[in-house]
């Protein structure tokens, strides 16, 4: 009957704004427009492309490693191609100071590394050596 198709509509729109009640509070700025959606307005160039073509690939990388220092790099690249001035020049340099950054990190690394090895090989030649006296006592305790 009408009745029951009302009632059953007006059970379905509660369940649906019960749902979806937080989407509407939801505000949406300017950084989570698509980046496909800003760069089109803005690709006028062979360079502009470029630029494009290389924020596309260190994003996908971010994401693919699951590396913040990549989607760091990847956002700061993104402001600075917004900025308007030479946006390469500034890309480079953060992808300098990216690529210094990490050679610092794996430097530490190497020295951490080669502090372990050390004190791991110095470690095992007085386990060998106890180990040794320990036979040397047990012979002259079992004559």
């Amino acid at each position: 009957s009408r009745a029951e198709e009302l009632n059953a509509i007006a059970e379905a729109k509660k369940i649906i704004v019960e749902a979806t009640s937080g989407a509407a509070k939801i505000s949406y700025g300017f950084s989570q427009v698509s980046l496909l959606q800003t760069a089109r307005s803005q690709l006028r160039s062979g360079t502009d492309l470029a630029n494009f073509a290389a924020l596309r690939l260190v994003r996908s990388l971010a994401q693919k490693q699951n590396s913040p220092a990549l989607a760091l790099l990847a956002q700061r690249m993104g402001a600075a191609l917004r900025s308007g001035d030479d946006p390469f020049e500034k890309v480079r340099g953060l992808i300098s100071d990216m690529i210094q950054k990490l050679e610092q990190e794996a430097e530490e690394d190497a020295t951490h590394k080669a502090y372990c090895d050390k004190e791991l090989k110095e470690s095992n030649e007085k386990k060998d050596a106890k180990t040794a006296e320990i036979a040397k006592q047990t012979a002259r305790i079992d004559k």
